[in-house]
């Protein structure tokens, strides 16, 4: 539908993700999904680790990424991210985007986008889930820019995602100019903050170095929690950490999400000293270097 009217969108898609939902339906294959509060009162409640899976992951499995992204197609890749999506694991939650029961609260774009995905793609997702399981939202690290402003409380959202790490000792493992929390106070009631920079690109090809040290790291660290910032290989890194006692959360675009909160963005702008994957402007200028001499101190690890 790329290519049509705004208009003709809404029409094509609401009939077709409405036709979609009764086939869900009548064949009683409907997701079952928690929402983003439930969600994080899960991850709260247990320390869980968290993998995520959006429409990327979904189309990694498929090996149909578009071309020019942030990490290539391969067999490698989509035969892990199958295995953690169907593979039940101790303390481990498995996020799905909590779309497949109604586009209540998005904004028209938002909605529409998820509309038209259904109706190329969502047969192939469902014949990868399980009706009887219990999944959770992968959109509650995206609480903002997808969302009309109506009778939703941002501030609060935010406020609420910081408790996840409230006191804990953080090992932040991301893109190289990821820089998860940094200018900012999103995890300023973090105890301590150590990071593992990665390729911005394709790190997946660096996943057994990553994942690696990781884990030793990790495992010098007392109460350590470690947030992943890099793409599906988070999302499979969040699995094996977990079958190493070692809590991990696929924490994807929160900080990008937080900033552009901060700046009242409507749309999915560019962070100064930051990549944003998702903006005309991957990377614009650098932050200033009192900012960036914290940050150095906290690299451990820079894997190229």
């Amino acid at each position: 539908m790329g290519k049509l009217p705004m208009p003709a969108k809404i029409v094509i898609g609401t009939l077709g993700y409405s036709a979609f939902r009764v086939m869900m339906k009548i064949r009683h294959v409907t997701p079952n999904v928690k929402n983003e509060d439930e969600t994080l009162n899960e991850i709260l409640r247990n320390k869980s680790s968290v993998a995520r899976f959006g429409d990327g992951e979904f189309l990694w499995i498929f090996q149909e990424r578009q071309e020019g992204n942030f990490e290539r197609n391969s067999p490698e890749l989509s035969k892990r991210l199958y295995e953690v999506l169907t593979t039940p694991q101790d303390k481990l939650m498995v996020c799905i985007p909590n779309v497949f029961s109604g586009l209540k609260g998005l904004k028209t774009t938002s909605q529409t986008y998820w509309e038209g995905f259904f109706i190329k793609k969502g047969i192939k997702v469902l014949r990868l889930l399980d009706p009887t399981r219990v999944y959770y939202d992968t959109q509650f690290t995206r609480p903002y820019m997808d969302y009309a402003d109506s009778n939703r409380n941002f501030k609060e959202k935010f406020k609420n995602l910081k408790k996840i790490w409230s006191n804990r000792n953080l090992l932040i493992v991301e893109g190289e100019k990821s820089r998860f929390g940094v200018a900012s106070d999103l995890i300023m009631n973090a105890k301590s903050v150590k990071r593992i920079l990665c390729p911005s690109e394709n790190a997946f090809e660096k996943y057994d170095q990553i994942v690696e040290k990781t884990i030793k790291e990790a495992k010098k660290i007392d109460d350590v929690l470690v947030l992943a910032s890099l793409g599906p290989a988070a999302t499979v890194l969040a699995y094996d950490l977990s079958k190493e006692n070692i809590q991990c959360i696929d924490i994807g675009h929160l900080d990008v999400e937080y900033q552009w909160y901060k700046m009242k963005a409507k749309t999915k702008v560019e962070i100064v000293g930051k990549y944003v994957n998702e903006s005309g402007k991957k990377f614009t200028k650098e932050l200033p270097s009192n900012v960036l001499r914290k940050y150095d101190a906290e690299v451990i690890a820079d894997i190229k």
